[in-house]
């Protein structure tokens, strides 16, 4: 009874059952209240804390992926991008802690001291025997070069086609090696590989592409920053060469041996046929049989799991309803009670045997997977809450209670029924699902305390005269009589279950557990005897946790709002408004800029997509940008007729702009500089040429003819499809030649840079690089314009037809060539991280135009051996 009145007391929850009646005892009850105030801030400050993730890296990475997520429902992106996102972002967080720029806190420190640090990094390189003739001190130089990256399950790391820039080197995870058209594995490399490396020593395409298999972490060292490296010692690349050349000979051979193998098992007949054929087309024929089963995110999975939550939530309220209220049938078995139990047999088969799931990112459909993937996330669990059905052979033994074992599936089934939402456009954000399950438990707490309170009377206590029924009397009865909830009989030495209905009986109960959970307590019930008041004791410490709990919800509900919801995007408009009045920003201008800002936030719920997206491996958010604007590649033909991988890092590189007739009218006038190509995804624009050619450049003005005959060909008023600004490619000043205004109320065009241009271009090669600047320049929409041929113009472009016709049609199949990563699409230029580390200037990529220095010569040799080598068409290895 002490202990009774102490923990109410600190917890501050006010019984009332015990009190103090002298001065000693008051003054001790006002000190133990001072302290208790104390406690109960530090209870709930640590579990809200808890709760919330306050002031640590998981609720700031916690808020990264919401807002992904948020990014993604706004533009309705499939179900398979959400699963690859929610995957990797689950990897990334378990393995690198949500860190994606592991190398911050080395730049930080001195050259000699980085070095140090990041010697780990030596063994990826001294296993490649290409690295084999170079010293322990320049190993340690390449190390410090080495960028970190993470990819994702089914990511294409190297496109076939590709002319890259880099090598990588594999340190955890498994890729496949495959050619241009998918059509074979070449090989499967496993931690310590490296791949890539014909980007190191040839000027050409790579030949096979490397996919993902699982998670992986990799190393890009890149060619420039390896060739600025080798320039500073007196290295002798010869042997390096060699090796090269000999690994470059050997793959050759193996890959091409390998696709005929392949070639020849197709072919009915063959040995290889009956050896590896027949199983390919079985393998084959069952993965199509396996495309029946349902697939995530259906609506019969959705319908589905829907059912499941609700029939869980019906048993967690009702099984105990009925042991502890029910009248004296309880040998009766509920009709319902049994059809939702052949139910759950039926979610046991479905879910290990039919039901697929996104694992990586890719759905997998093999009943083996299934059956593994659920014994691991809850099949026991489900198979012996299935053994409730056997309540109808032997009712007395309560096997309905273990039903109740299903309420631990609760979080995973809200976390499936959220994806299905979100699918659905209906998205519910991380603090609003935290905070809705801990209502629900809550809620469910209450019912089942209450239930749990009156069970301990009815059972425990039967033959106790004095429980907290007994004396519990809301009319102002005496104990034990027709006013109170029971009363004893004192003939048969019991009292009974409820003197008044059920309903009041079920309502005093929860009166209790509501008062006691919520830290009132009134006191108007209280407990009567030793296992009450231990009970009592116990829903008083889950009180006081729950509490806390709430208020850490709402805190991150809260937080959230601040941080991602309209309440930020207010606060930086805010400041935004005080920069431009700081700086006397004419008031037109100010109102552009924040029509400006007002449509970004409304199309995208961001205002930097890019930054949204920088935790997600590169691939990824290629595929992202592309789903998320691909009406734009759609509408532009020159676009369209790309190739997908081209498409992706395009769309990767389109930035929004909109404008409106009223408060921004104008894209750009005549005199502006301005380095970025528009395409027009919707509205119309006038183009106005200038009389005076005085505002425009050299440039400008030799070309003021052909502007003019351009737009004679096309027309001064151009639609979706257009693009406009083109004229950037070929200057060197950026001056604009022409003004264009909106005609519409609403204006939506995408903004490609020149930098990112020459990017991409500079990936697809020269030739195929020249051949879309060349399209960009010539053609408009559908209409050609100009039929000037660039220098470097191949018979792949002009199928030596004199027509327009055949020229455009030649152009709708060009086959582009494909860049590589985007962190190859940046314009050329110093890598900022080299220029960090030593503050140096670097020169070009592709020139090797090196200055004089110890190696010079080796280094010019090894170019001229390297430019021999690109011209064998017949050698290839196998990136």
């Amino acid at each position: 009874r002490s202990f009774n009145w102490a923990l109410p007391t600190l917890v501050v929850v006010v019984i009332g059952d015990v009190i103090p009646t002298t001065s000693p005892e008051t003054l001790y009850a006002f000190l133990l209240m001072a302290i208790g105030v104390t406690v109960n801030a530090a209870i709930v400050g640590n579990v809200a804390n808890i709760v919330a993730n306050l002031e640590t890296d998981s609720s700031d990475f916690a808020l990264k992926v919401d807002e992904i997520r948020n990014y993604m429902h706004k533009h309705h992106l499939s179900y398979d991008l959400h699963a690859r996102v929610d995957d990797f972002t689950r990897y990334l967080w378990m393995v690198h802690g949500g860190s994606t720029k592991e190398d911050e806190f080395i730049l930080r420190l001195p050259y000699s001291l980085q070095t140090d640090v990041i010697g780990t990094r030596t063994a990826p390189l001294l296993q490649c025997p290409f690295f084999d003739c170079f010293t322990h001190h320049t190993i340690k130089a390449l190390a410090l070069a080495l960028l970190p990256r993470q990819f994702s399950a089914a990511d294409i790391i190297v496109h076939a086609g590709d002319f890259g820039q880099s090598m990588f080197f594999l340190e955890t995870g498994t890729v496949q090696v495959v050619p241009s058209d998918g059509s074979a594995v070449l090989a499967t490399l496993h931690a310590g590989s490296f791949f890539g490396e014909t980007s190191l020593f040839l000027k050409k395409p790579r030949a096979s592409s490397v996919c993902a298999v699982a998670f992986c972490d990799v190393f890009e060292l890149i060619k420039e920053d390896m060739f600025n490296e080798l320039r500073r010692r007196d290295i002798d690349l010869g042997s390096m060469l060699q090796l090269f050349s000999s690994a470059h000979d050997k793959n050759s051979l193996r890959n091409k041996a390998i696709q005929k193998n392949l070639h020849t098992s197709r072919m009915e007949g063959s040995k290889l046929y009956h050896l590896v054929g027949g199983d390919l087309i079985k393998a084959a024929k069952e993965k199509a049989e396996m495309l029946h089963i349902f697939m995530p995110g259906s609506l019969f999975r959705f319908c589905f799991d829907v059912t499941c939550m609700a029939l869980i939530i019906y048993f967690s309220i009702f099984v105990v309803f009925r042991i502890a209220f029910r009248a004296e049938e309880e040998g009766r078995t509920e009709l319902f009670d049994i059809i939702a139990d052949s139910f759950f047999i039926l979610d046991l088969y479905l879910r290990s045997t039919q039901f697929a799931f996104t694992r990586n990112g890719l759905i997998c459909t093999d009943r083996e997977s299934i059956l593994q993937q659920y014994m691991k996330s809850g099949m026991v669990l489900d198979a012996v809450s299935c053994l409730s059905i056997l309540e109808i052979l032997a009712p007395r033994l309560q096997l309905r209670l273990l039903s109740l074992l299903r309420i631990l599936r609760i979080p995973s089934f809200i976390k499936k029924i959220n994806e299905h939402l979100s699918l659905r456009k209906i998205r519910i954000s991380l603090s609003a699902n935290l905070l809705g399950k801990i209502i629900f438990f809550y809620a469910i707490t209450n019912h089942w305390v209450a239930c749990i309170w009156f069970i301990i009377h009815r059972y425990i206590e039967r033959e106790v005269d004095f429980t907290w029924a007994t004396s519990d009397c809301p009319w102002g009865a005496d104990f034990g009589t027709d006013g109170c909830l029971s009363k004893w009989n004192v003939t048969i030495g019991k009292h009974n279950i409820c003197d008044l209905n059920v309903r009041d009986c079920y309502l005093r109960s929860l009166h209790f557990s509501l008062t006691t959970l919520s830290t009132v307590g009134y006191g108007d019930i209280s407990p009567a005897s030793e296992l009450e008041t231990i009970w009592e004791n116990i829903v008083v410490l889950i009180g006081a946790c729950f509490l806390a709990g709430l208020i850490g919800a709402f805190g991150a509900y809260l937080s959230e709002c601040d941080k991602l919801g309209f309440n930020s995007f207010k606060e930086k408009l805010q400041k935004l408004k005080k920069y431009m009045n700081y700086r006397n920003i004419p008031e037109d201008v100010q109102a552009s800029i924040l029509f400006f800002h007002h449509c970004r936030w409304k199309d995208s719920q961001t205002l930097d997509e890019r930054e949204t997206l920088q935790i997600l491996p590169e691939p990824l958010q290629l595929e992202i940008s592309f789903a998320v604007k691909r009406r734009i590649i759609r509408l532009a033909p020159i676009l369209d007729a790309l190739t997908e991988i081209v498409q992706k890092r395009i769309a990767h590189a389109l930035l929004l702009q909109v404008y409106s007739q009223r408060e921004h009218p104008i894209i750009y006038s005549q005199g502006d500089i301005g380095w970025e190509i528009y395409f027009i995804a919707s509205g119309v624009v006038s183009i106005s040429l200038p009389t005076d050619l005085s505002g425009l450049d050299a440039t400008g003005r030799s070309n003021a003819a052909a502007n003019k005959q351009k737009f004679d060909s096309i027309g001064l008023v151009l639609t979706a499809g257009n693009h406009i600004g083109e004229s950037c490619i070929c200057s060197e000043s950026g001056v604009r030649q022409e003004t264009v205004t909106t005609i519409t109320t609403r204006v939506e065009a995408y903004a490609l840079s020149k930098g990112d241009l020459d990017g991409i271009c500079r990936l697809m090669g020269t030739e195929k690089g020249s051949q879309f600047r060349h399209a960009l320049l010539s053609r408009n929409n559908r209409n050609w314009h100009s039929f000037d041929e660039p220098e470097n113009t191949t018979a792949d472009w002009d199928d030596q037809s004199s027509s327009s016709h055949a020229r455009q049609s030649s152009f709708k199949h060009l086959p582009w060539s494909t860049p590589n990563l985007m962190s190859e699409l940046t314009s050329a230029g110093p890598n900022p991280r080299q220029s960090i580390r030593r503050g140096r200037r670097r020169s070009g990529i592709g020139s090797f135009a090196l200055a004089s220095s110890p190696g010079t010569q080796s280094l010019r040799d090894f170019k001229r051996i390297q430019d021999e080598h690109s011209e064998d068409e017949g050698s290839g290895s196998i990136v």
